[in-house]
């Protein structure tokens, strides 16, 4: 069995106390209470799981996928992998399964074409088998237990679902109105339910016209009802996979990683968005609990709740004026700013209102909330100045601490800087700090530089270093030493020209929130006041407002007029509500309070809407999901290497890249056999897929990790992993983010867009890099889809060396090597070639050929790995045609340049599909394909270069892109294979 197994989640159940999860052709199981991991089986072999069927006995579950079924029983008293029991070995049929049934002892399977086939359980054999008319291919189907036989209901490839008794020529239904293929079927008889969803985007509830007074689960029943279509719903941007019919809803997922709700009136209750934009393949219920597995790998929990459940709502009414502004403050209550000069304190629990007159001139007011929530700031723009503070004990009170009249010129902007300092910016950029001590005084002045909209936007301090960090109007962040009056760093358009909209300050890291849907990194050097950006973090909505947690994990937002809640670790939205966008006045915050003996986790909505104060309280309790599998890519990975850390043996970090645009650092904690914890550690976007990536270590334990992929983009970051107790901690700081053709903006320079033209020429990939290191410098070897052999250097600069093109087809594959005491780079493209070059002085290089050239192939060379031994090269390549190609390279008297091939052997008898991976490990040879084969041979020079075949392994991994290694002992290796997802595999060296 696979160490572990990270793809597709295609099938889950819940079934008493435990969730079972169909990844590939293993069984996971999961304690529905505490979400722990109990123990996974290998069930299906070479198979992925599609379904589970409990027994009405509960005490045998069925399980089917492909082409295979088998049963399997579950030993609560067992917590291990005996947990699981499977009767007997997968029984193979001859068509696929599309849905089963338990009938006594036998079970009824309904195939991809219409049949139903039953089986006798006790001595797996086929019973009887029943052939539909209606034979065309289905791409779901549901089998109803009837009290006399077994009721069919078939989705079709032609938009319409039929109805038939099991062995009947004649359906009893056509269910027709869809306007593409039916991907799922449920029905409640009892309910009078039928469920379908389509290609078309949308969900059907069906269900009789009239109800005849028979019993759901008689033939007579269905022969004698009008089945109709009472709604058609639409809430979905994509196919529509799976739906369930629970005990008060209809439950939809789709390829759109959406999650609808509706009631049985076809009412949208409540939408929500999972697994990482992957698809949600597999849906069940129970109780108030839903579960779904997603083309991320990742299985989730969720609250099954609605509005109702989980929110109370009021409107808060002050009498006085109009509301301007509203606060939330630390004991739960809101500070109101009227438009009559009024402060009002208005306590939630007792509903009464406290009203506070102010003596401002101006009606143009600021309004400010400490980092605390206690200290209220308000003034006026010519400089009146008052500073309000909530009582900690006792009944809420606001009391007055400072009544003043500031001299600053005009006051643009105020926000408070922690708990006791107030940063004020008048006009001319003046920027005061003032500090509270029983009195107003001032701690600080700095200078803002000039810019179209001169005030701020937020602030921050970190009094250890006495540093300030502030964002201004026009989008660029300022850091200030105390002391000092103009900044010592800027940082031009950090989050666009709206400016930053929260900045906080924590253990040396700053972090930065915007109105272009990113959260910023930096890194501060309290010692030097070495101030660097580290990296960015992008989320699924615009405008991005502030965390709500001191855990940095619940982040606040809007999406147009959506307030959004995000949940960073699970990376899910946690809520939305509908309040009209941020452009209003409005405050959030998370906090406890008590109800019925124990404490619950609430966030707090306060908005003005229509000139009504709108309080909402929502439950986290009842609306946070829990991730019982994290999930990662959502698409596949094209490109995967592992590290292993020297500070903590037990860990692997895998980083890997894929068609989602993302490259990510994740982690998994091998420490445990059954149960490997993986999660992402660092997410990083591309402009498009990541095609490529190198590693290249750093001292002490770092890595330069380089990147390329569609858009001709470059990435380089630097990682490092620090050892924290008994954790090692992923940071990261983007060193370089090169495109090839330059951003649109340079592409366009100053022309308008009247004279600007098309760019007709198709974006350049990168399709592989290489890298070799030479004293300090980096050389990068990029091949590219124009055909294009690009080379660059890094320096803490990056730059063009040269490019060739000599190759007139696009280069697959770049691979560098040491042989002969010099370094070798060798470029492999779609006409089989590969060549060699010689690297020695680029900077000299005005028409670099490549010194020898090998032709492996006529189609494509999608792998290619090298072995140097006695002055000899052994080259091993895979390619379109499914064949392993090893070419043995002799030079002649030592003679780089008199490269000849000695012998060859080929073969492509052992994959099924284009070669996607190969390795040489010492005398071993390991090839991938994307037939899910992992290859091991064994090769010797003895009588020419000759392969003989060791052992052969199925992997769960769809679509294999290629493996790296783990780990090599004296009888096994250790591989990982990525493509749909990835899987870790032990592989013995000594099989047969």
């Amino acid at each position: 069995m696979p160490l572990m197994t990270r793809t597709d989640v295609t099938a889950v159940k819940f079934f008493d106390n435990y969730v079972l999860a169909g990844i590939g052709s293993q069984v996971n199981v999961f304690d529905k209470n505490s979400g722990s991991f109990l123990c996974k089986k290998e069930v299906l072999t070479g198979q992925k799981i599609y379904g589970f069927v409990i027994s009405k006995c509960r005490q045998r579950i069925l399980v089917f996928g492909g082409k295979k079924f088998t049963v399997v029983k579950v030993k609560v008293e067992c917590l291990d992998t005996d947990m699981l029991e499977r009767c007997f070995e997968p029984v193979v049929c001859n068509d696929w399964l599309l849905s089963c049934l338990w009938c006594g002892d036998t079970i009824a399977l309904l195939t991809a074409h219409n049949v139903v086939q039953k089986w006798d359980v006790s001595s797996q054999t086929l019973v009887s088998e029943h052939a539909s008319k209606d034979n065309s291919i289905l791409y779901s189907g549901l089998l109803v237990p009837l009290c006399e036989d077994v009721l069919v209901m078939a989705g079709t490839v032609f938009s319409e679902s039929i109805i038939h008794k099991c062995g009947d020529k004649v359906p009893l239904h056509r269910l027709r109105g869809h306007k593409g293929v039916i991907f799922s079927i449920s029905c409640e008889p009892d309910k009078n339910l039928i469920v379908t969803t389509s290609d078309d985007r949308s969900v059907r509830i069906w269900s009789p016209k009239t109800i005849p007074m028979l019993p759901s689960n008689s033939l007579d029943y269905w022969q004698n009802i009008d089945i109709v279509c009472k709604y058609e719903l639409y809430g979905h941007q994509a196919r529509v996979m799976r739906n369930c019919i629970t005990n008060s809803y209809v439950v939809s997922v789709g390829e759109d990683s959406v999650i609808c709700i509706w009631d049985f009136e076809g009412k949208l209750l409540k939408k929500n968005t999972a697994h990482q934009n992957g698809c949600i393949w597999a849906v069940d219920y129970s109780d108030n609990l839903l579960v779904t597995g997603g083309g991320d790998s990742g299985v989730i929990l969720h609250p099954l709740a609605t509005n109702k459940h989980y929110c109370e709502s009021q409107i808060i009414n002050i009498d006085v004026g109009m509301p301007k502004r509203v606060l939330l403050t630390a004991r739960r209550n809101v500070v109101i700013l009227n438009d009559e000069d009024d402060l009002m304190y208005y306590i939630i629990d007792s509903k009464k209102t406290t009203a506070y007159k102010l003596s401002h001139e101006s009606t143009y007011k600021l309004l400010s909330l400490s980092s605390c929530k206690q200290m209220v700031a308000v003034a006026d723009m010519n400089g009146k100045f008052d500073v309000f503070a909530e009582s900690c004990k006792n009944e809420p009170v606001l009391v007055n601490l400072i009544d003043t009249k500031l001299h600053l010129g005009k006051i643009l902007s105020m926000h408070w800087a922690g708990n006791r300092h107030l940063v004020l910016c008048s006009e001319d950029g003046n920027i005061n700090v003032l500090a509270y001590n029983n009195n107003t005084e001032l701690y600080a002045s700095f200078s803002l530089p000039a810019c179209k909209e001169r005030w701020l936007t937020s602030a921050a301090v970190d009094m250890k270093a006495n540093i300030f960090v502030l964002g201004d109007r026009c989008g660029n962040i300022n850091v200030y030493v105390k002391g000092k009056r103009d900044p010592i760093k800027t940082f031009i358009k950090v989050h666009g020209r709206y400016g930053p909209t929260s900045i906080t300050i924590k253990n040396n890291h700053v972090v930065t929130t915007g109105r272009d849907g990113a959260i910023k990194y930096f890194h501060v050097d309290s010692i030097s006041n070495q101030f660097n950006y580290m990296n960015r973090k992008d989320l699924e909505f615009p405008w991005v407002e502030k965390f709500l947690d001191k855990d940095d994990n619940l982040i606040c937002g809007f999406q147009e007029r959506v307030f959004v809640v995000y949940n960073m670790r699970d990376s899910c939205k946690v809520l939305e509500v509908a309040c009209g966008g941020g452009h209003r006045s409005w405050d959030a915050q998370r906090c406890i309070i008590k109800t019925k003996d124990k404490f619950e986790p609430i966030i707090q909505l306060v908005y003005v809407k229509n000139s009504d104060i709108n309080l909402q309280t929502y439950f986290l309790n009842k609306l946070m999901s829990r991730n019982l599998i994290k999930g990662s890519h959502s698409k596949e990975i094209n490109c995967l290497k592992v590290y292993k850390d020297s500070q903590d043996n037990t860990k692997s970090f895998y980083i890997s890249g894929g068609e989602d645009t993302t490259l990510r650092i994740s982690s998994a904690d091998i420490r445990h056999d059954m149960n490997i914890t993986f999660r992402d550690e660092v997410v990083f976007k591309h402009l498009s897929s990541v095609r490529t990536l190198k590693l290249v270590p750093t001292i002490p334990n770092g890595l330069l990790v380089i990147s390329g992929g569609g858009r001709a983009q470059i990435n380089i970051k630097n990682v490092q992993f620090i050892k924290n107790a008994d954790e090692i901690e992923v940071e990261s700081q983007e060193l370089v983010e090169y495109l090839v053709k330059g951003t649109d903006k340079e592409r366009k320079g100053n022309q308008s867009w009247k004279n600007c033209t098309v760019d007709f020429d198709p974006e350049t990939r990168i399709m592989d890099i290489d890298v070799i290191k030479d004293n300090e410098d980096l050389f990068i070897f990029a091949g590219c889809s124009d055909a294009v052999l690009r080379i660059f250097s890094f320096n803490n600069t990056f730059k063009t060396i040269t490019e060739s093109k000599y190759h007139k087809t696009c280069i697959l594959k770049t691979h560098c090597f040491r042989f002969l005491d010099k370094d070798i780079l060798a470029t492999a493209t779609t006409r089989g070639n590969v060549a060699f070059w010689l690297i020695d002085d680029l900077h000299s290089k005005d028409n670099w050929e490549p010194f020898f050239i090998v032709k492996t192939r006529e189609s494509g060379v999608n792998s290619i790995a090298t072995k140097v031994f006695d002055n000899n090269i052994l080259l091993a390549t895979g390619g379109d045609d499914n064949s392993i190609l090893l070419h043995f390279l002799k030079p002649n008297q030592g003679e780089l340049t008199s490269l000849a091939i000695e012998s060859t052997w080929s073969s492509s008898n052992y994959h099924s599909s284009q070669i996607t991976g190969i390795l040489i490990v010492e005398d071993l040879l390991l090839s991938t394909s994307i037939d899910q084969r992992i290859t091991l041979f064994k090769w010797n020079i003895e009588n020419g270069i000759d392969c003989e075949y060791k052992t052969q392994m199925y992997s769960n991994v769809a679509d294999i892109q290629g493996m790296d290694v783990l780990d090599v002992s004296s009888d096994s290796i250790k591989v990982c294979v990525f493509g749909k997802g990835l899987e870790v595999v032990s592989i013995p060296k000594h099989s047969n």
